[in-house]
């Protein structure tokens, strides 16, 4: 029995030995996934966002700009290209239309003498010096010294003012509706940054609020843009471009072909139905807002008296003061073959300087009729006859024609084709055909040897839809002592003087109701096509080739932005 309950005690130590041995824990729970961010203290790096994805692009353009200081030239390449780096008060849309810049609102005054800019907070040039009304005030003081090429901006402004850091008033001299649209390139330059230096030092160290950054120019190879991180508006796509002048046609052509540019402008117009066979490739076509025109010096004496004789006439008299001479030129030109023939129909014969959509645009003026024998009977009745002896023997007088012969769409065979249709009714002409630098250099009213042109062609286009503007620029009264009013004709090379017209572009700029302004500068085109103050020959097309990369929506005034630029996914 003792036997018995020992082995009982045996067993029930067994299993309390047992029952101690064994756990409690519930069933093992399926393991946590890992934290995606390390523990506290832990040398683990956390994990990085994606990069941001570098869109580059680069685009061949017809040529260099011409300075990188923004206020030497007024030229569509150099404008478009500057226009990167510095920004103006009013910035434009794809339409043209005005929209806030640097300055985020304006008004004008009840009695349109006065405009009032109120100026974006917060800006930063690129080398992080602050923008306010300093900046301002001193860009439109450099913009009226004597190098410059913007004082028409100024040309009906009395005087301007801070009110405080952010706020700019422009007091006028004379009403000035289109204001506006002339301050649309004029950028802004840093007072802290430029005070006191010259050109030489504004281009060696560029600095401005825009898009982009400039990281490298090397003169007639590339331009280089790096996007501007801080800027203080919305970022373009695109992250670098690079510009490649490319005066040569062939050679844009070539490089549109082989893929080493994404772009070019202004693809030669032989070119263009082979590259519209190309699947990669896309070609864009729009109307030109550039006028290619003849200005003479009409309207003086002697307008190039240190020139080497620019002109012979039988008398030794300018021949472009005659009327008769003037209507004679445009009979003798066939602006419809020049159009058809050497610009393969990329182009479209103009009366006048203005664009059919401008205020003003007057559509009852109509290209003279190609008519040789009616210009030879012109001539001979204003007393210029063929000589049949003598230096001029076989011509009626001779005369130096100025044109550049890289410019422009086909320009040096536009002015060869020109002289050919003057040759023919008795008029020697000597080709004077220059590079882009060396021409506008020549015609820059500040160089000294800008005043010796007797007849040019060349270009001029504007991007404000107003014919006044045009006008103003091109027509209103300037002589080689200067303008008649400040900041007027600026761009009148053929001294065209008439003080109606003067009287009525005064009056446009003083009129804010649209319809009236258009009369009232319909009668200025009537008048200075009466008087044959120049000769339009053509409006160009701009054409554009891309590749399959890139999207592109040109602007009207052809202004080559990257920031239109979109690179598809």
């Amino acid at each position: 029995m003792k036997k018995i309950l020992a082995i009982l005690l045996i067993l029930v130590l067994v299993l309390g030995m047992m029952v101690g041995c064994s756990t409690d824990q519930p069933a093992e729970e399926p393991a946590e996934e890992p934290s995606e961010e390390p523990a506290e203290g832990s040398d683990e790096e956390p994990a990085e966002e994606p990069a941001e994805k570098n869109y580059e692009v680069t685009v061949g353009l017809a040529g260099d700009t011409l300075a990188l200081d923004p206020y030497v030239y007024n030229e569509t390449i150099s404008n478009a290209v500057l226009q990167h780096m510095y920004e103006a008060l009013i910035l434009t849309d794809n339409e043209l239309n005005n929209v806030p810049g640097l300055a985020e609102d304006w008004e004008l005054s009840d009695d349109l003498m006065t405009w009032t800019f109120y100026l974006r907070e917060g800006v930063e040039f690129h080398n992080g010096n602050e923008f306010n009304a300093d900046d301002v005030i001193y860009s439109f003081d450099r913009a009226q010294e004597p190098f410059s090429k913007w004082t028409n901006v100024f040309g009906t402004v009395e005087s301007y003012e801070k009110l405080d850091d952010y706020t700019v008033v422009v007091h006028s001299s004379s009403p000035d509706v289109i204001f506006l649209s002339k301050l649309r390139d004029l950028v802004i330059l840093d007072k802290e940054t430029f005070e006191g230096k010259g050109e030489d030092f504004v281009a060696l160290n560029t600095n401005g609020t825009g898009k982009y950054r400039l990281e490298e120019h090397v003169k007639e190879d590339r331009i280089v843009f790096v996007r501007n991180e801080e800027y203080w508006g919305e970022k373009p796509q695109v992250t670098k471009v690079t510009y490649k002048p490319i005066t040569n046609d062939a050679t844009r052509t070539a490089n549109i072909m082989t893929g080493d540019v994404d772009m070019v402008v202004d693809v030669p117009v032989r070119d263009v139905e082979i590259l519209k066979t190309n699947e990669d490739l896309n070609i864009i076509q729009q109307p030109s807002l550039r006028n290619i025109y003849l200005n003479y010096a009409g309207w003086t004496d002697n307008p190039s008296p240190d020139a080497e004789e620019p002109i012979i006439s039988p008398d030794g008299s300018n021949p472009f003061q005659s009327i008769e001479v003037r209507q004679a030129l445009y009979h003798a030109i066939n602006v419809q073959e020049i159009s058809d023939k050497i610009m393969n129909g990329f182009s479209t014969p103009a009366s006048s300087y203005s664009p059919e959509t401008y205020v003003g645009f007057n559509s009852d003026i109509e290209i003279p009729e190609h008519d040789p024998e009616l210009a030879k009977q012109l001539l001979d009745d204003a007393g210029y006859p063929v000589q049949e002896s003598g230096e001029l023997e076989g011509y009626r007088f001779q005369v130096t024609m100025d044109a550049p012969n890289d410019r422009y769409v086909n320009d040096a065979d536009v002015a060869q084709a020109i002289a050919g249709y003057l040759e023919r009714v008795g008029i020697k002409v000597n080709l004077n055909l220059m590079s882009r630098n060396v021409f506008f250099t020549y015609i820059r009213g500040t160089n000294p040897m800008g005043d010796i042109t007797h007849f040019l062609m060349t270009g001029w286009s504007d991007s404000s839809g107003e014919g006044v503007t045009l006008a103003s620029d091109l027509l209103y009264s300037h002589d080689q002592t200067g303008p008649v009013k400040e900041g007027f004709g600026g761009v009148n090379r053929g001294y065209y003087k008439n003080e109606k017209v003067d009287s009525l572009i005064d009056e446009a700029l003083a009129t804010s109701d649209v319809d009236d302004r258009d009369e009232l500068v319909q009668e200025v085109w009537k008048i200075a096509s009466e008087e044959v103050a120049y000769i339009p020959i053509h409006f160009e097309q701009d054409v554009f080739a891309t590749n399959s990369k890139i999207s592109y929506d040109p602007r009207p005034n052809k202004y080559i932005y990257a920031w239109d630029i979109e690179v598809l996914e």
